[in-house]
């Protein structure tokens, strides 16, 4: 009512767990945007997504490009295969394109980043954010019979072993590798044996143990 159009988010956690390309399928051409925020390439909808589109336009008045987006000067040298106008053609679910109050934020994590790779035509499309380890669950402990041990010293000093047996920061300990947060802030010797130096023994150093365990 007041002119101004809501921001809208779609989050994708760890988006390299499924194939990106599969999932985008077509998608994936109008994620390049220009500078006012629309996509470059408008795309051609399928049949199914057509007539969804069109349906949502019909009976959503919300959903109207009558309140509050102008989009048919937006997309240069727009040529319709309906002779038809920009607004005309998404209205009616003919074409797709994303606009200016659409973000699409998601996260992956660096580790698992052999699930299924993501080619560089599609890392190229986002801007890349690179959040570090923060180190902050200062109130877990490490309880191994009647010894405590704070586990962000633990993480601290075996993230800089994993780093020196790999020079990379993939392996590293991140601050929820374990939850202690369900077992009010205790890790259990058991926990840390089956959970944490399993995978420091079996993934970080398994051609050679002593790089770590002496």
């Amino acid at each position: 009512s007041d002119g101004q159009i809501d921001p809208q988010f779609l989050v994708i956690e760890e988006i390299n767990r499924g194939n990106c390309a599969q999932i985008f399928g077509d998608i994936f051409q109008i994620l390049d945007r220009g500078d006012n925020g629309f996509s470059v390439y408008p795309i051609e909808a399928d049949s199914d997504l057509r007539d969804a589109i069109k349906e949502a336009f019909t009976k959503e008045e919300e959903y109207k490009l009558s309140n509050g987006i102008d989009i048919d000067d937006e997309v240069i040298d727009y040529t319709s295969n309906y002779e038809a106008r920009l607004s005309e053609d998404v209205q009616e679910g003919r074409v797709l394109l994303l606009p200016p109050n659409l973000y699409i934020w998601a996260t992956m994590n660096t580790s698992d980043q052999s699930l299924f790779p993501i080619d560089s035509a599609f890392k190229r499309r986002w801007d890349w954010v690179y959040i570090p380890i923060g180190y902050k669950n200062n109130n877990w402990i490490i309880e191994i019979g009647e010894k405590k041990y704070y586990w962000v010293d633990f993480q601290h000093k075996i993230n800089e072993s994993i780093y020196d047996v790999d020079n990379s920061e993939d392996k590293q300990l991140g601050d929820y590798f374990v939850n202690a947060d369900r077992t009010d802030g205790k890790i259990s010797a058991d926990t840390l044996l089956n959970k944490i130096l399993f995978y420091i023994w079996n993934d970080v150093c398994k051609d050679d143990p002593d790089q770590i365990f002496q």
